[in-house]
């Protein structure tokens, strides 16, 4: 393969990171334009919680319908369909005169993210065969930095006349430029893949590595949901402090660095796939017994910095593990994470009632405690698979 220039090498890589910047920024937006919504639809707590399920139902019920054909009819003609997608679910979302209409555009925008996120994903790890473990930190990086960025520009969009609906515009207009780009560049790899990566790429799914990946994230992304949907109302009632939206937002805040660092440390990813869970469980524990304000800040700060390491980690075993079919990999841990956030968070108001927050989070840490140990078998699996 010819040496490329930068931008020949790296314009496939900034499609895919902006795509997954996109799902942050709609996941952020949508998170903080709810309430706004919902006072313009005269909508009950309920009812918004009913507007946040709809979206969330969408993005897990999308790749287990869809999670395989990426690898049957191309991640190129998927990622145009459903990026354009996202332009019809912010026009719907725009034009809406009630919530049976918004719920309507946030489901097929829910959907669609959905989608993009896994073939995205599966489609970085297919063009960049000898760098992909690094940029699985950075695009995952991306997600959180657009979930950081978003409630700034939704606080920016109520300024305007337009009021919640200004974000969606915006999101609509860059949806519109993804799908254009999209469409006129070629997927085609923009790295040659070692003997060792062709041979591999030849195998099929290996599927008990595949499953540990599976309960990884399922697990994961649960804790994650449980933490964040809750984090408020805990410190509203443990520390009586009205500023746990400021902790979420460093909980997002520290993901940043931190999958940025397991894109540059990708060489040790056998190490970090477990110090990641730990991290995150010890920092959770430590969170449940606090009771200072400004503690609680620093502790989240330190969880999220873990939790993020947790995602990027995983990526890097997909290739490993998919035998050539990484779209349909990634979709099956797409699906482990949608229903790991539906049960586990469900499951938090059960176990609130009977022991309170700091014990809900307690039992948080110890289900992280299970992803310590199973992510402790990946590498091991990994040398075994090489072994035979």
């Amino acid at each position: 393969m010819e040496r490329m220039g930068f931008w020949a090498k790296n314009d496939l890589s900034v499609l895919f990171l902006l795509s997954i910047f996109m799902n942050g920024f709609e996941t952020g937006g949508y998170q903080a334009s709810l309430l706004y919504v919902g006072q313009e639809f005269d909508l009950s707590i309920g009812q918004q919680g009913l507007l946040a399920a709809v979206e969330l139902f969408a993005t897990m019920i999308a790749p287990l319908l869809l999670g395989a054909l990426a690898d049957k009819i191309g991640k190129q003609i998927m990622l145009v369909i459903f990026t354009a997608c996202r332009v019809i679910s912010a026009g719907v979302i725009l034009l809406a005169t009630n919530s049976l209409i918004f719920a309507v555009g946030i489901f097929i925008l829910g959907f669609a993210c959905s989608i993009v996120q896994y073939v995205a994903i599966a489609g970085m790890q297919d063009a960049y065969p000898l760098t992909r473990n690094r940029r699985m930190g950075y695009i995952t990086a991306m997600f959180a930095l657009g979930a950081v960025i978003a409630p700034l520009v939704v606080g920016f969009s109520l300024e305007t006349p337009w009021g919640w609906r200004a974000f969606f515009a915006l999101s609509a207009l860059i949806f519109l430029a993804l799908t254009v780009g999209l469409a006129k560049t070629s997927f085609a790899p923009r790295e040659e893949a070692s003997p060792a990566e062709l041979a591999k790429a030849e195998g099929g799914i290996y599927y008990k590595g595949t499953a540990l990946l599976c309960i990884i994230m399922f697990i994961y992304v649960g804790v994650e949901n449980g933490l964040c949907f809750f984090l408020n109302s805990f410190m509203q009632d443990t520390m009586n402090s009205s500023r746990g939206y400021l902790a979420l937002s460093l909980f997002w805040l520290a993901m940043i660095p931190s999958r940025f660092l397991c894109g540059f440390l990708a060489d040790y990813r056998s190490r970090l796939i477990y110090i990641a869970p730990l991290g995150a469980a010890l920092t959770l524990a430590l969170l449940a017994v606090l009771t200072q304000e400004w503690l609680a800040f620093v502790v989240v700060f330190v969880c999220g910095f873990f939790c993020g390491g947790v995602y990027p980690n995983v990526l890097t075993y997909v290739a490993d593990f998919a035998g050539g079919r990484t779209a349909t990999v990634t979709a099956a841990i797409t699906v482990a994470t949608g229903v790991g956030a539906t049960v586990i968070s469900a499951s938090f108001g059960y176990l609130h009632e009977h022991v309170g927050f700091s014990g809900a989070f307690l039992v948080l840490a110890a289900l992280l405690g299970v992803d310590i140990f199973v992510a402790a078998m990946v590498p091991r699996l990994r040398r075994e698979q090489i072994k035979c």
